[in-house]
């Protein structure tokens, strides 16, 4: 058994004896140096420049999506393979989220175990380069479950996927869900976590979501009920504040990323991810254009600059 692996497995002992201390980064994350925060990049743009200039900046991995059925594509191939080129450049690890971008075309069950086979495979080209394995991105939300009703399709087709991974399991970290909310009491997603690690209790290092527009103690909140509710650490894969007028324009935007970067540090979070690097001009509308520490071009932001003096210090 690798010592990734023990480490992993030592952690969430930890967790199940009950303790509520927080757990080291490293034990959950062996990938990962000192720093514990990120930045999410776009795989079709994200080049070697990019990775030197995030390195420096002070973040230690990049987020990056991967669709599972789109893995037959060579062009897609190629398009990720060059993504992760680009971050071992700079030496920068990856937090990998996989996803699908098709509706079913089977029943849940046997999607979920063709899902952790793609899960699988994308480990076995990439696992030397990677902090974690999130599997999926807000699912919770219609947009990003396209397969059918959340509540009645996404936990058999994670306990499918669940029981594959037990079957063949990785020796790099999963996360999941990436939900747009953490769970909360009664929630759609407390109820799914309840019966996919009710079923298979070691499926997952940690439960990923996203705390937009949540408070530092509201995220200390949702950290709690994480452990208590699941025995397992909360992290958080994607929070960002877009360059808006309303959110005070760039200079706001900075304000806000420096606090939220010191609050997770203070809440000793063992995973952050910001999101983005850079802005998106195609977005939907300025508030999705704006995400980003620089601006489409590759000029900085004031947000640049506080969030790598705040990484500095940690």
């Amino acid at each position: 058994m690798k010592a990734a692996h023990l480490k992993r497995l030592c952690a969430l002992s930890l967790l199940l004896f009950g303790t509520t201390a927080q757990v080291d980064a490293s034990e959950l994350f062996p990938a990962l140096p000192h720093r514990t925060v990120g930045i999410q990049v776009k795989v079709q743009s994200f080049s070697a420049s990019d990775a030197a200039q995030i390195k420096a900046a002070g973040f230690s991995f990049v987020r990056l999506g991967a669709w599972s059925d789109s893995l037959g594509d060579k062009t897609y191939q190629k398009q990720l393979g060059d993504a992760f080129a680009a971050a071992g450049s700079a030496g920068l690890p990856v937090l990998m989220t996989v996803r699908a971008i098709k509706p079913l075309s089977t029943d849940p069950a046997t999607a979920g175990a063709a899902f952790a086979s793609a899960v699988n495979s994308l480990e076995q080209t990439y696992g030397s380069q990677l902090v974690a394995i999130e599997v999926w991105n807000e699912p919770d939300l219609d947009t990003y479950w396209p397969t059918g009703n959340f509540s009645t399709t996404f936990a058999p087709f994670m306990s499918a996927m669940c029981k594959a991974l037990q079957d063949n399991p990785t020796t790099t970290p999963v996360i999941g869900f990436g939900f747009a909310r953490p769970p909360s009491a009664g929630s759609a997603s407390t109820v799914a976590l309840n019966s996919i690690l009710g079923g298979y209790p070691k499926c997952l290092s940690a439960i990923s979501y996203h705390p937009y527009g949540m408070t530092a103690t509201q995220i200390g909140n949702a950290q709690t009920f994480i452990q208590q509710n699941f025995h397992l650490p909360g992290v958080i894969s994607e929070w960002g504040i877009s360059a808006l007028a309303s959110n005070g324009g760039p200079d706001g935007q900075a304000t806000k990323v420096a606090a939220f970067i010191a609050d997770v540090k203070r809440l000793q979070i063992p995973l952050t991810s910001i999101y983005e690097w850079k802005n998106n001009d195609t977005g939907s509308d300025d508030r999705e254009k704006n995400f980003g520490l620089q601006t489409a071009s590759g000029q900085p932001k004031p947000a640049e600059a506080a969030a790598t003096k705040q990484l500095d210090s940690e």
